[in-house]
């Protein structure tokens, strides 16, 4: 039981990792327009303004947003939507975002990592998790997002708007 227990905690994204994937959401939608108080983003996302300011200093510190001082200050996104990655999000926020321990050889060597046979399906796995997180950006987000709620985007509209200008 201990063995599934790690590896399911291995696995999981954190509070923090999903909030800062929703964060970064909500920027991309408003990426053209104005900064973003950090009270205002904790309003609409549910969070305390203390915890918005721990994963904004994070995703600061790795270069996914800029903070603006002043009365018109907060945050905005420090590229375009589509320059972000989901996996590079997640990847920033957690310490490890292994399958399971043994993949992690480092962290958790496994003695029967060169003998076990089933260490290949987590590989592969891992594999297409990860290049499924890097495929997506914040830009299929939005797309998915306005889909979903049946709502037009902010930033998916300016597009439209800048296509349809430059023909």
């Amino acid at each position: 039981m201990d063995i599934l227990a790690e590896s399911w905690e291995t696995m999981q994204i954190s509070t923090k990792g999903r909030y800062a994937l929703r964060i970064m959401l909500y920027l991309a939608d408003r990426y053209t327009l104005e900064c973003v108080s950090a009270k205002h983003i904790a309003e609409e996302e549910k969070l305390s303004v203390k915890y918005l300011e721990h994963i904004m200093s994070q995703l600061s510190r790795n270069g996914f947003v800029v903070s603006e001082k002043g009365a018109a200050g907060g945050y905005r996104l420090a590229e375009a939507p589509e320059n972000f990655s989901v996996g590079q999000i997640v990847r920033a926020m957690e310490s490890d975002f292994t399958l399971v321990p043994c993949l992690n050889q480092q962290q958790s060597p496994c003695p029967q990592y060169d003998t076990c046979t089933t260490v290949e399906v987590w590989k592969l796995l891992q594999e297409t998790i990860d290049e499924l997180m890097d495929n997506l950006t914040l830009l299929d987000l939005l797309r998915m997002q306005q889909e979903k709620l049946d709502k037009p985007s902010l930033y998916l509209t300016y597009l439209l708007h800048q296509n349809n200008r430059n023909e």
